[in-house]
């Protein structure tokens, strides 16, 4: 091998290795692009609020127990916040399973077990996040919802609890109260507004003996009757003690300032 010939093999030794190092740093960048492609969510095609609605309906009646949960985590990947959740979407899919069951397209215990289901999911959406378009409360309050003895149906009371902790206010709840329990609710505790949350099987007579032990209790608390009982064929007159008849929470708290 001449010298000449030597010399050539080294340029072009030098060559491949650069060419080398250009494939690498290439396959490099396709494999770190392609990565992060991987890591990218899923696009999910736009999901109507009454379509979300339905997905619940249908997973809360699934016999997987897990289906709710999955439907829940595919709708927060469609972009549905946990307030809208569980302030919207899941009431609006237990109220239907409440009129088929009324249609009779399903079983009490079916309807039941749905619902159950879905209140469950409440419990696991986040109270942090402050909805859009929504402001903290200009001021800490302190809020008592009570649901009386006997009541079946504790998914509002729960949300609204939910809702008030997302604008920033301090929430006490407590289910299957009586007249005397309000007392020992009482103990040490101030609030700024006693919600109350009655359905529409409430009886005047218990819940004015309820308001009563909480006017005595809470003499400069707000007090703010709502639930099914608004909608109930009663005379809220014969309701004595409140100061405010509402099922909108913003008018409640509105009183409470």
């Amino acid at each position: 091998m001449t010298h000449h010939q030597h010399t050539n093999l080294v340029n072009i030794g030098d060559e491949a290795n650069r060419v080398a190092q250009v494939a690498i740093k290439v396959l490099k960048s396709s494999l770190s692009q392609a990565g992060s492609l991987d890591a990218c969510p899923p696009v999910f095609p736009t999901i109507s609020t009454s379509q979300a609605s339905q997905r619940l309906f249908d997973a809360s009646l699934n016999p997987i127990k897990t289906a709710v949960s999955f439907a829940i985590q595919e709708l927060q990947a469609a972009g549905f916040s946990d307030f809208n959740l569980f302030s919207e979407i899941i009431p609006t899919a237990v109220r239907q399973l409440g009129l088929a069951w009324e249609d009779d397209d399903l079983s009490f215990f079916a309807m039941t077990l749905g619902a159950s289901r879905l209140q469950i999911a409440v419990h696991d959406l986040s109270e942090r996040e402050l909805p859009e378009g929504m402001n903290y409360l200009s001021k800490k309050l302190s809020f008592l919802i009570i649901v009386p003895e006997g009541t079946q149906h504790t998914l509002g009371a729960i949300i609204l609890g939910k809702t008030l902790r997302c604008v920033g206010a301090r929430v006490k709840l407590e289910i299957d109260v009586t007249a005397d329990r309000v007392h020992q609710i009482g103990a040490g505790k101030q609030f700024d507004g006693i919600f109350i949350s009655a359905s529409a099987s409430d009886s005047a007579k218990k819940l004015s003996e309820i308001i009563s032990n909480v006017r005595y209790n809470w003499s400069k608390a707000k007090v703010i009757l709502g639930g099914g009982i608004l909608n109930a064929p009663i005379n809220l007159d014969a309701v004595t003690g409140t100061d405010y008849e509402t099922n909108d929470w913003k008018a409640a708290v509105a009183q409470c300032f």
